[in-house]
């Protein structure tokens, strides 16, 4: 067995706290009979909660009021294409209505499908095919893993004051540079705005890449990219890029922010409103993790290299913060390969908080965990950010996710661990290896205070029986900073019994 590198096991004293997050209510249990599937919800402007199941055979749909009582149910069955290539790429609140973009691959096609759900009652309004990428043969797709080419994939992201969403297009094997990266808006009533390609400044570059979305203002859009060369394509000439398309226009005015040697080998980049700042996260080979502050307004970028960061440990996330700061969550990971069996350590998550104005940190606080899984399908860099395809084959399961919060003046970080190990890292004694996410339940930690493991708390009611577990699906939660509510997807275990329910907090 080859061992890929090694990481230490840090044991740290945790603080058992309560009254963290508030219960305000939960609906009554589902999906006892049936595959729920891809799950996500949406608190919308009218009070109403909008919960969403997509299995490989049915859209699930459950509309709940304002006091938390269903209001309506239905199952639906549109024609999305292949169901293990399910993702879910947006779930918007338009004029009453619900917008689900669902990508899917059709006959070695990525295609985006937009759903058009009543809000009140669930019903489909509206099904239609609003993009689809180049057709690519397996033999291309060894590019994406083996020749560092952009996935090809959809990307999107709800516009400020309900104005309408956009959606980029990273076609990666499109014959034509300047079609590579193609950024739509769309209105509330999903008319198409603005359409225009990220085209390769001055012709310079042969390689467009796509990094992130930035909703500046209500009608304006920022998108960020690389444009880079290759050694066989012109030279190693590498230039971050930002793209702004206002509503209406139908080309991206670019402006050049910095130059470096080679785009990163994995990277993940977050806009902050409360800051009016995007954050860039990198990988770069030989080098270490990397943060670039960019100003869309002034149209400048900072970078800074993260020291201190330990070798051993691989970015999971990056979340903007309420006070304008960012915050990047880190896992520390031992793999080991053999020819039948791989095995992957998942120990401590360490989260480092750092300001937008020297980048630097301004706090960190570790985590303590161990678990490991054997098989387990999964990217060593930001798998808890990325959207995977939940329905395919061994596919981990998406309660392995870990959640985040920054709400009414304080930060949060949920996760499914065993409760046992958390009552030894209190004790300062040696954490036991948890080999299924099964046995766990929810935590939440407050990150606040100076001890370096944060305060800890069952983020549900702690079961009554040792063979019953709660567990969170932190992918499927919504926040609304106006009403200060959380909703998240609860998974519970009782017995051999999986069932599903919502829940309604308060930070």
């Amino acid at each position: 067995m080859k061992s890929l590198f090694i990481i230490p096991v840090l044991l740290l004293l945790g603080i058992l706290s309560y009254g963290q997050l508030k219960t305000v209510s939960q609906s009554p249990v589902f999906g006892e009979d049936e595959s729920v599937g891809i799950q996500r919800v949406l608190l919308m402007k009218n009070g109403n909660t909008f919960y969403l199941g997509l299995s490989k055979k049915a859209l699930t749909v459950r509309v709940y009021s304002p006091k938390f009582t269903v209001k309506a149910t239905k199952q639906l069955h549109p024609h999305l294409g292949k169901g293990s290539s399910f993702k879910v790429k947006g779930l918007y609140d338009m004029n009453g209505n619900v917008v689900v973009l669902v990508s899917a691959v059709d006959n070695h096609q990525v295609v985006l499908q937009r759903l058009v759900l009543d809000g009140k009652t669930g019903a489909l309004l509206g099904e239609d095919k609003i993009g689809e990428l180049e057709k690519v043969s397996y033999f291309k797709l060894a590019g994406v893993a083996f020749a560092d080419i952009p996935e090809p994939d959809f990307f999107s992201e709800a516009m400020p004051e309900g104005n309408g969403y956009a959606v980029v297009a990273m076609n990666s094997f499109q014959p034509d540079r300047n079609k590579r990266v193609l950024v739509s808006i769309y209105g509330p009533d999903n008319k198409e705005l603005s359409h225009a390609s990220y085209k390769s400044p001055e012709e310079k570059y042969k390689y467009m890449e796509y990094l992130g979305i930035a909703p500046l203002e209500k009608n304006k859009l920022g998108v960020l990219a690389y444009g880079y060369n290759t050694r066989t394509s012109g030279g190693k000439e590498c230039e971050l890029i930002l793209g702004t398309l206002m509503t209406g226009d139908t080309s991206l005015v670019l402006d050049k922010l910095s130059t470096s040697t080679r785009p990163a080998s994995s990277s993940l980049a977050k806009y902050n409103p409360a800051s009016k700042k995007i954050m860039l996260l990198e990988i770069i080979p030989k080098e270490g993790f990397s943060a670039t502050v960019v100003d869309p307004f002034e149209k400048v970028a900072r970078n800074r290299v993260l020291a201190g960061v330990k070798q051993s440990v691989a970015p999971q996330n990056l979340f903007p913060n309420e006070d304008g700061t960012f915050t990047i969550v880190y896992e520390e990971l031992t793999m080991m390969q053999s020819v039948n069996m791989s095995k992957i350590d998942m120990e401590d998550y360490t989260v480092s908080v750092l300001s937008t104005e020297n980048i630097g940190e301004l706090v960190s606080y570790t985590i303590p965990r161990r678990h490991q899984r054997t098989n387990m399908m999964r990217t060593v860099a930001f798998f808890n950010a990325y959207t995977y395809f939940e329905l395919a084959y061994k596919q981990a399961s998406p309660l392995e996710a870990f959640g985040y919060l920054s709400a009414d003046g304080n930060n949060y970080l949920f996760l499914n661990d065993d409760a046992d190990n958390i009552r030894k890292a209190q004790d300062e004694k040696k954490l036991s290896k948890v080999n299924s996410i099964d046995d766990c339940d929810a935590f939440s930690y407050k990150l606040a205070g100076k001890n370096e493991v944060p305060a800890v708390d069952y983020l549900f009611e702690k079961p009554s029986e040792k063979r019953d577990h709660n567990l969170g699906l932190f992918k499927g939660y919504d926040y609304n900073a106006e009403s200060k509510t959380y909703v998240i997807i609860k998974a519970e275990q009782r017995g051999k019994d999986l069932s599903w329910r919502l829940v309604w907090m308060k930070p």
